[in-house]
């Protein structure tokens, strides 16, 4: 990746004289910011740009290249590729669109490119981007104009599936004073996909903050990998959220598992920040530029008293607490003039008119012990007050530094003094609270992410991909064995052919029995009356047999009173074997309360999937029931991790219930149904 970001030399392809010409605003945003390394225009015909000579072709150039951009009709790009692949070019990025994005039939134009590509030992971003930019070395590649007046270096580094976020990123960020590092638009993925770039960016100094706009996954499960093993938050904007799958969800965990909610609860096991639009990924990269916040405790200043009101709420939704301040600090502050509103938190200074006092008052906050952040809400009049509050703002980013807390600052101003606002300092300011809130509460979960990776390392996260050769339900004794070859606890059968043997297991096993039906074709059992519960004697079971009207039966133990819960697993075609865990039964699909985490699953991991579904509560024991036993759950789901870490061959797994019995009594499973590839 290094020659996209870091090339002594770039060839451009589609570059002419015309002033519409889009292969000229490639060179001319090189020139623009400045970049030292040997600039080599390539068009039809010869001529002068930017004070740099147009060449027809390679063979008249005598370097080689390190990096070549493409910006020519996309039937002309495999011809161009191979040029490079000739000159001895092995880094290229196509710009040009009309390929796979187009029609389905381009895609014979993108093999044809990688045929030459594979020939010639070549790497390639896009087609169909905006290409690169690095803004230590000067190199902006986009086929649109960027001028450095308002395109500020910083440490925000951008991964983009779309040429439109690439650009509104570039925009943005230099409205709200962020400054960008590296920039990548990947396209159509031929080559380059997000894994290789995010690979890079995490090991890459200039970079602290990623930032990705994807449409798709590659590979999830390698993606995951890559971003638990870096400390560097990283910030998601995942589109294309609709349902993908077209079968009929036979299974429950197909049915429960969305793709979109597996995304979700992927991103989020590996500390990835998801976020639902635009303007949250610009708040992030804002809020992650501050120190961590260690805790909830949180200090609210403001200067008016509804502003404070709104503050605590907005603490409130999120999950903050208001810390208690102590004597001494209203003390303390109250020396500086003396009078404060009110001596509580949120803190009213709204009768404090000297703002020089305020940089007093937030150090005397951020050495308060029981403080981990501060937001302070501020009004003002531009007019008598404006050059006060930008050195306030910038005393604020030396405190946040000093005492490591972060600081972060609500600002209402006019028009014209808003940028000037923003422009103040090195720093972050943010217009409403409750979005502040809301980012600061990005930054809480980022350090909880990076504590709880430490413990729950994600190993193992090799992806193995299933064909789509074909698919079959398992028949439900071949399900029960291999659920007891791992030891998990089975409630007692016996599969039977006639009455008799029904009757003779029942005996043995001991009533009340259950009897089901054993046809595999069946799935919902109990919906196409294929299951009679609590069999008492053998007039009943006799009664059932023949109305379930089935050759081959299962007599099985029918299990004690507790608590149902479902345990399932499927293939995610883009993160791999994933695991469901939520209340059982009918609650599965009413409720829909359940937690999904990607394989593997340890102890840990197993006990955060029971603590995180709502109905918990039910079982840690609820208006004076006993708790079941977690224990013995937790184990269940660790078992099924590792069967279907042997078994990567199942692709749907639903038990569904498991009964959840007292502490220090078990679980049983009772019914199960699984598919293979």
């Amino acid at each position: 990746m290094r020659n996209f970001f870091y090339p002594d030399s770039i060839a451009v392809f589609g570059v002419s004289a015309d002033p519409k010409n889009l292969g000229r605003i490639i060179i001319e945003n090189l020139v623009r910011f400045g970049y030292r390394g040997n600039i080599y225009p390539i068009g039809s015909k010869e001529g002068m740009m930017a004070g740099k000579n147009i060449f027809k072709g390679l063979k008249e150039i005598a370097e080689i290249p390190d990096l070549a951009v493409i910006l020519v009709p996309a039937r002309f790009v495999p011809a161009a590729v191979k040029q490079c692949g000739e000159k001895g070019i092995n880094s290229i990025i196509i710009e040009s669109g009309g390929f796979s994005e187009f029609a389905d039939e381009r895609n014979t134009l993108e093999e044809e490119i990688k045929e030459i590509a594979a020939e010639y030992n070549i790497n390639i971003v896009g087609p169909n981007c905006f290409g690169v930019v690095n803004l230590e070395k000067g190199i902006v590649l986009p086929f649109f104009i960027i001028d450095p007046e308002y395109m500020r270096q910083g440490t925000v580094s951008l991964i983009s599936q779309s040429g439109g976020i690439f650009y509104d990123t570039c925009m943005y960020c230099s409205c709200e004073n962020i400054g960008l590092n590296k920039l990548i638009s990947i396209g159509n993925k031929l080559m380059v996909n997000e894994n290789k770039v995010l690979e890079y960016l995490a090991a890459d100094p200039g970079t602290e903050i990623i930032g990705l706009y994807l449409e798709n996954f590659v590979d999830g499960r390698h993606f995951m990998d890559i971003a638990a093993r870096t400390n560097k938050p990283i910030v998601l904007i995942k589109a294309n959220r609709s349902p993908a799958g077209n079968e009929i969800a036979q299974f429950h965990t197909t049915a429960l598992a969305g793709n979109d909610e597996v995304a979700d609860a992927a991103l989020k096991q590996a500390g990835i920040h998801r976020v639902q639009n635009f303007q949250d990924m610009i708040d992030c990269f804002k809020i992650f530029r501050l120190p961590a916040l260690k805790g909830k405790r949180l200090a609210v200043i403001s200067r008016s008293g509804g502003h404070g009101v709104l503050s605590a709420d907005a603490a409130f939704r999120y999950g903050f607490e208001l810390a208690d301040l102590s004597e001494h600090f209203f003390k303390t502050v109250a020396k500086k003039k003396l009078n404060i509103i009110r001596a509580t938190n949120p803190l009213d200074v709204g009768d404090i008119y000297d703002l020089d006092e305020y940089t007093a008052i937030m150090e005397t906050t951020l050495k308060e012990e029981g403080i981990d952040g501060v937001v302070f809400v501020i009004t003002y009049s531009s007019e008598s007050d404006g050059s006060k509050i930008r050195s306030f703002i910038c005393n604020n980013n030396d405190l946040a530094l000093k005492y490591d807390k972060p600081v972060v600052l609500c600002i209402i101003t006019n028009r014209n003094e808003w940028l000037s606002i923003k422009e103040a300092a090195d720093y972050p300011v943010f217009a409403d609270v409750d979005t502040a809130m809301k980012a600061l509460a990005m930054l809480y979960r980022h350090n909880i992410n990076r504590q709880k990776l430490k413990s729950l390392p994600l190993n193992n996260y090799g992806q193995t991909m299933i064909m789509n050769s074909g698919r079959r339900v398992v028949h439900p004794e071949s399900a029960f064995s291999m659920l007891k070859s791992f030891a998990l606890p089975v409630a007692d059968y016996t599969i039977v052919n006639s009455e008799e043997e029904a009757l003779n297991a029942a005996a043995l096993i001991g009533y009340p029995v259950v009897l089901k039906t054993a046809a595999p074709e069946m799935l919902h059992k109990t919906d196409a009356g294929g299951v009679k519960l609590n069999l008492a004697d053998d007039e009943a079971l006799t009664k059932a047999y023949r109305e379930i009207n089935s050759t081959e039966c299962f007599v099985q133990k029918m299990a004690g009173t507790g608590i149902e819960v479902i345990v399932g697993a499927r293939y995610d075609r883009e993160f791999g074997h994933i695991l469901l865990f939520g209340l059982g039964g009918i609650f599965a699909e009413v409720f829909k309360d359940r937690s999904i985490r990607v394989l593997p699953v340890n102890d840990a991991i197993a006990e955060e999937m029971i603590e995180e579904i709502k109905g918990s509560v039910l079982l840690k024991g609820f208006r004076g029931k006993p708790p079941a036993d977690i224990g013995a759950l937790k184990d269940i789901l660790v078992r099924i991790s590792a069967m279907i870490t042997e078994h990567p061959e199942i692709i749907d797994l639903d038990i569904n219930p498991v009964i959840v019995f007292e502490k220090g009594q078990g679980c049983k499973v009772v019914d199960v149904k699984i598919r293979k590839a």
